[in-house]
């Protein structure tokens, strides 16, 4: 016995189904309960010698439970490992930002100790400018401070002591008043500590550190706080807040700001900080704490201290004296202005002091002119200015226009720059943008470059582009966020500005930082993006937030993430809007394709295009189909970019299965293997370390979908990724990343359950199986069925990817053998039937179409591998055993259908096999709506057939099975699987045929007809043929002997006939070399007594049944009848006078009414060939459907016993009548989903025509006939 799709000693290619048991132990749907019990009898069907391999199946899938937790651990591992340098790296920059506050802290504190005089006279109330000033007050501005500590925001400590007299409130308000402007001090919150206010350094003078703690504190309150030291500029009493006059004393003195003397600086002996200091004194300015100023750093770091010119002015004398100046930063102080900044350029030129500063920084200081632009155009170009500078930051700063070229020129020629930034400067509207851009690249030294926020046209975009590829460019970094000008009114054949760029980036090979953000960057920048970066070498990160991407946006950055070298995906707000056009599937690429080659992101499509021949090892003639015009492209790689044509425009057919692919018919056992690995070329395989840098993108994304559906459409994942994404997620998110990534898990079956185990509860487990079970029980050794996808779901999507490569191999196989075409649409095609959204697709070919997104696609499938000559059937015990474990499964019809298609790889079965298994399906007594019940079950016995139909072991006796079918269910196969597929090629007797001549599998029908019966000089019964205008033509002549040769038959029209033909004029090596031809199915050489022939009672009158009954009740042989009423001496025929005077003999009720004519009929359905004579073998015709009446006997007496437990009157019990009519008896059997002929049956129990039958008539049908297994050859 052969096996197909086995390996020697490894048991089958699939692995077997692992069942998940609930938290009871128990399997956790009855569809599993069934599987659990088919599944070993499928296995013992198909290999006998399966049990001593049962004990190495368990150690493998034990192997594979191990390999995949080692995996997960691996995962942990691998994350925790990279996590934890973040996390040290964390405590470190917290630990050296903690001692870099403290050493500021005492360095002001010396500054402060050093330069303010004791406080010598009476007390002060908190925030009191006192009025008996000798000088001009020290503070002219209000100081404006916080909460300090929290002591002073509203926890008094006890105070003991009577309560002092202080100055009166008025007096505050008053004085408060008199303050003028406010003085911001940023770091009075940073910088004070929690301390007693007798060792606040910051603002305690020495003559209060011998305050009296009995004295009386004046409690000032802030808004809603309190606080003892300090004034709130939001109380309605002005500077100083609300005086509380009932506050008891407590133990710690106050805490001044301001002073009662004169301040005075006290001197010191030359130096930076005394110019600092007398500059201050007299210009009547608060000294600022400055690292600069307080602790003499070599930078000047006042980023965000809000400096105005006077704060400014002090700090240019420090220059003339300063030794070293390192750094410059006045970024984000938008009150200096040219007033004070320009003093400060002036005293860096020509100064040695300032020649080796690295870094200046301008950001935000909006007010400067075009004095301090001219000032840093003079330090840039001198040799006597900033020849030693690393980095500028102009960002925010406006440059006139008549100065940009200059000020990038300046830049160009500088010989040390690396880092510049120019956001925002106003770049772009320079209508010489470009060459003042061309001349900013002529820096060699530049690795870092901003130019964000400078809206630039689409030619200063390309020129970009180019800038950043040239040779002496030497980029590492570039920020080019919101530069793409709005241009609303672009249409899908319009270039995007930024796309032009971002096409050349590829050739930028230093790049490792790149900002495109809030670029209106589309789904064609994805791809573009995907096809300049995706062998970058050396990008490391990449910014790409707030752009419309769209949701199909995400597919093409994630795959480029994985691809590429880069560690960082910053992509927030990308994929949450944004309109997407035609999407192309790089793992699904295979249509029709009309591309402008003129747009950046056409031309991407088409390098990735050749990409994925290069990786498939096919060459362009193979893969692009129907080109128009011709073109030549590239079968290799220059310089890792594929040289395609910048205009004109290209369609074709890319089909990357063509030349490729197993051969379907020879090699079955390789398809599950080969289908994987092709979904492993064309996908993107997940790498730990990516999927751990995946991590922050992932917690990051608020709608966490977009990123799902690029991994499930795209990538291979394993089970410790799923795991990975379903700890990260909320857990009502698990049950939808299960879903969704389920298949991606398809290289091990075992993963996919393992993925399922981690539902959070029986329900959630429930209904993933319940909206995955297409493709968890799909097999690619048998895809025949019909499918219903809902393409939004990406398990059905992935399930129609699969279909379109099984398929397109299977057509690639037919035509390198030379098959004849037996597709609907003469493509090839094993697809059939093809509605989406419940319409025709305009398509020639599944394979040809790109699948959408979503919607509801419906096909049916009839294809595959046949099984080899020489296959045996399943052993009767071991078929038996499945038959019963079906039969009382009390499952519904749906879940027999699954468990039963999950098993179909398994076994092959004979055709008598099948019709039983069919009968297996009914309908259970419980069920409410048994009306819809019964229709389920019967389409479920229709797909049962459509799914076992490749599973045949003797094709030639598949009219055994057909033959329980009714009418229109034979006409809904005929439909399914097609009219050349379904053919009966061995036994076409009594076939009607019903075929259209616009159809091409319709019309090749025809022609294999006309073919056998010119062959076997048989004839068709009544034909007709409708043209297409609808006239008919009654065919008197005889159906046209044309019609044999494809070509010649018509195009269109409709035709109508019933084959006959002598027994003993049948060539059954003519019908053995079509069914190999046409039907594709390699079949041993057959004689006549190796077939068993059969009738469909739907193909026979009723009054050949009954006449087949008096037949029957007379003589126990059927010959014996033939001899009786060909008489003594006869010549072995019964002419037409021999058969009406034998009829004339038989009494018989139900031959009552024109007994003449129907005894004609009956002779005509005898007399095949219209010759007037009925030989021995015509005859026999009788035999064969007397099989069929003993074989539908049978299965109506056995449902009925396994239907109502008991007996035949437990059976008529339940119908609960005296008589029951032919409309009672056909609803009664439908309803209890009875699969046989009904009707006919009721006609041979009611032999008086009396239209109903009694409990006595039913009992002696079955009493009185033989229940025997229908005739010995079935």
């Amino acid at each position: 016995m052969l096996r197909d799709g086995w390996k020697d000693g490894a048991g089958p290619m699939q692995p077997i189904q692992i069942l998940q048991p609930d938290s009871d132990g128990y399997l956790a749907t009855a569809l599993e309960r069934l599987l659990d019990r088919l599944l070993p009898i499928a296995l013992e069907c198909g290999d006998v010698h399966s049990r001593p391999r049962s004990r190495q199946r368990f150690k493998a899938v034990v192997r594979k439970v191990i390999q995949a937790r080692q995996r997960v651990a691996c995962l942990r591992g691998v994350v925790n490992t990279l996590l934890a340098p973040r996390i040290r790296d964390m405590d470190a920059q917290l630990e050296e930002i903690a001692t870099s506050k403290k050493l500021r802290q005492e360095n002001v504190k010396r500054f402060l100790e050093n330069y303010r005089q004791p406080q010598l006279s009476r007390e002060v109330p908190v925030g009191q400018v006192t009025e008996d000033m000798t000088t001009k007050p020290l503070l002219e501005t209000q100081c404006r401070f916080w909460q300090v500590a929290d002591k002073a925001a509203g926890k008094v400590p006890e105070c003991r002591g009577e309560p002092r007299q202080s100055d009166s409130k008025q007096s505050w308000i008053a004085r408060g008043a008199r303050e003028r402007r406010p003085q911001r001090w940023g770091l009075a919150e940073r910088l004070r500590r929690p301390e007693p206010a007798v060792s606040q350094w910051d603002v305690m003078s020495s003559g209060l550190k011998h305050f009296s703690a009995a004295q009386k504190v004046q409690k000032v309150e802030l808004g809603l706080t309190k606080s003892t030291s300090l004034p709130s500029l939001h109380s309605k009493h002005g500077g100083f807040g609300k005086v509380d006059e009932t506050c008891e004393t407590c133990d710690e003195a106050p805490m001044a700001t301001t002073f009662t003397d004169s301040w005075k600086a006290k001197q010191k002996s030359g130096g930076s900080m005394s110019r600092y200091m007398t500059a201050c004194e007299r210009g009547n300015i608060l000294p600022k704490p400055l690292d600069f100023i307080a602790s003499g750093s070599a930078s000047l770091n006042a980023a965000n201290w809000g400096l105005a010119d006077s704060d400014l002015i002090p700090v240019v004398t420090m220059f003339r004296s300063a030794s070293f100046v390192q750094e410059v930063d006045l970024s984000a102080n938008t009150l200096l202005t040219d007033k004070s900044l320009v003093p400060l350029l002036q005293k860096m030129m020509r100064n040695a002091a300032c020649q080796g500063m690295a870094r200046l920084k301008l950001r935000q200081c909006w007010r400067l002119g075009a004095p301090a632009v001219e000032a840093v155009i003079g330090l840039l170009s001198s040799c006597w200015g900033l020849t030693g500078l690393k980095l500028l930051d102009f960002s925010g700063v406006l440059i006139p226009v008549r100065l940009q070229l200059d000020f990038c020129e300046a830049i160009g020629e500088h010989p040390n720059l690396t880092s510049v930034k120019l956001a925002d400067t106003g770049l772009g509207s320079n209508p010489a943008a470009r060459s003042c851009l061309e001349a900013l690249f002529r820096c060699n030294t530049l690795t870092a470059l901003d130019l964000s926020w400078n809206a630039f046209k689409d030619e200063v975009f390309v020129a970009i582009g180019s800038f950043v590829a040239a040779s002496h460019v030497h980029l590492q970094s570039l920020a080019m966020s919101n530069c793409s000008s709005a241009n609303l009114s672009l249409s899908s054949e319009q270039v995007q500005p930024a796309n032009l760029m971002l096409e050349r980036l590829g050739q930028a090979q230093r790049l490792s930082y790149l900002d495109v953000s809030m670029n209106r960057l589309d789904l064609s920048g994805a791809l573009v993006l995907e096809d300049a970066l995706g062998r970058h070498p050396t990008l490391t990160e990449l910014d790409v937030s707030r752009n419309s991407f769209s949701k199909l946006g995400a597919h093409s950055l994630l795959r480029l993430f994985a691809s590429s070298r880069l560690e960082r995906l910053h992509c927030a707000e990308s994929f949450d809007m944004g309109t997407s056009g035609r999407f192309f599937q790089l793992c699904n690429p295979e249509g029709e394709y009309s591309l402008n080659l003129s747009l950046p992101h056409h031309r991407s499509i088409l390098r990735m295009l050749l990409k994925l021949c290069k990786r498939l090892r096919l060459t362009v003639k193979q893969a692009f189909i129907d080109m128009q015009p011709l073109l030549t492209l590239p079968d290799q790689e220059e310089d890792g970019v594929f040289r395609v044509p910048s205009s004109g425009r290209v369609s074709f057919t890319f089909s990357s299965t063509r030349a490729a692919g197993p051969d379907v018919y020879e090699e079955p056992a390789r398809l599950d293997a080969a289908l994987q690995d092709r979904l492993e070329l064309c996908r993107v395989q997940l790498r730990v370390d990516k999927a751990v840098l995946m991590i922050p993108i992932f917690e990051s994304l608020q709608d966490k979908l977009p990123l799902i559906d690029a991994l499930a459409k795209n990538f291979i994942l394993s089970y410790a990724h799923v795991e990975m994404l379903c700890s990260l997620g909320k857990s009502m998110l698990a049950p939808t990343v299960i879903l969704r990534l389920l298949h991606t898990t398809a290289a091990s079956k075992l993963c996919r359950y393992m993925c399922l185990l981690l539902a959070g509860s029986k329900a959630q487990y429930i209904q993933i199986q319940k909206r995955a079970r297409l493709s968890l029980t799909f097999t690619p050794s048998n895809p025949s069925m019909h499918y219903l996808l809902i393409l939004s779901e990406a398990c059905d999507f992935h399930l129609a990817e699969s279909i379109r490569i099984l398929d397109r191999w299977e057509s690639n196989c037919a035509t390198r053998c030379g098959l004849v075409d037996n597709s609907q649409s003469g493509n090839q095609s094993q697809v059939r039937n093809e509605l989406y959204e419940g319409r025709k697709p305009c398509f020639r070919s599944l394979g040809d179409w790109e699948l959408p997104l979503q919607g509801r696609l419906e096909f049916d499938f009839a294809g595959g591998p046949r099984p080899r000559p020489g296959t045996e059937p399943a052993p009767a015990g071991s078929f038996n055993k499945l038959f019963e474990v079906v039969l009382h499964s009390g499952c519904k019809p749906k879940q027999q259908l699954q468990a039963l298609r999950a098993v179909s790889p398994y076994i092959y079965v004979s055709s008598s096999q099948l019709r039983a298994l069919l009968g297996s399906v009914c309908v259970p007594q419980d069920t409410k709506d048994k009306k819809d019940a019964a229709e389920t079950a019967k389409e479920v016995r229709l797909q049962l057939f459509h799914i076992f139909y490749y599973r045949l072991t003797d094709i030639w006796n598949v009219k055994v099975c057909k033959a329980r079918f009714s009418s229109e269910e034979y006409t809904s196969l005929t439909t399914r699987l097609g009219p050349v597929k379904f053919l009966p090629f061995v036994q076409p007797e009594q076939a009607l045929l019903e075929l259209d001549f616009a159809i091409h599998d319709h019309k090749l029908a025809v022609s294999i007809f006309v073919m056998l019966c010119q062959k076997e000089g048989a004839l068709f019964q009544e034909p007709r043929f409708i043209r297409e205008d609808g006239t008919e033509d009654k065919l008197v002549t005889g159906v046209p002997r044309a019609w044999a040769r494809y070509s010649d038959c018509p195009k269109a029209g409709f035709f109508r006939a019933k084959y006959a033909v002598a027994p003993e004029k049948r060539s059954v090596k003519t019908r053995t070399e079509f069914l190999a031809t046409y039907g594709r199915w390699r079949a041993p050489a057959l004689a006549k007594e190796d077939i068993c022939w059969w009738s469909q009672l739907s193909d026979v009158s009723l009054d050949v049944i009954r006449f087949l009954e008096v037949i029957c009740e007379k003589y126990p042989d059927l010959k014996e009848a033939f001899r009786d009423i060909d008489g003594e001496g006869g010549n072995g025929g019964i002419s037409i006078l021999e058969f009406e005077e034998y009829c004339e003999r038989v009494v018989d009720s139900r031959f009552s009414k024109n007994r003449r004519d129907r005894f004609r009929a009956i002779f005509r359905f005898l007399d095949a060939t219209m010759e007037g004579n009925i030989s021995m073998e015509e005859w026999g015709l009788l035999d064969t459907v007397k099989c069929e009446l003993d074989r539908q006997t049978h299965d109506l007496h056995a449902f009925l016993l396994h239907r109502f437990k008991g007996g035949l009157e437990q059976a008529w019990d339940a119908w609960a009548t005296s008589r029951i009519t032919q409309e009672q008896w056909k609803r009664q059997l439908d309803e209890a989903g009875y699969f046989g002929a009904s009707a006919e049956l009721f006609s041979i129990m009611d032999q008086p025509n009396a239209g109903s039958i009694s409990y006595d008539q039913f009992r002696r049908f079955f009493s009185g006939r033989s229940t025997r297994d229908g005739c010995a050859k079935s």
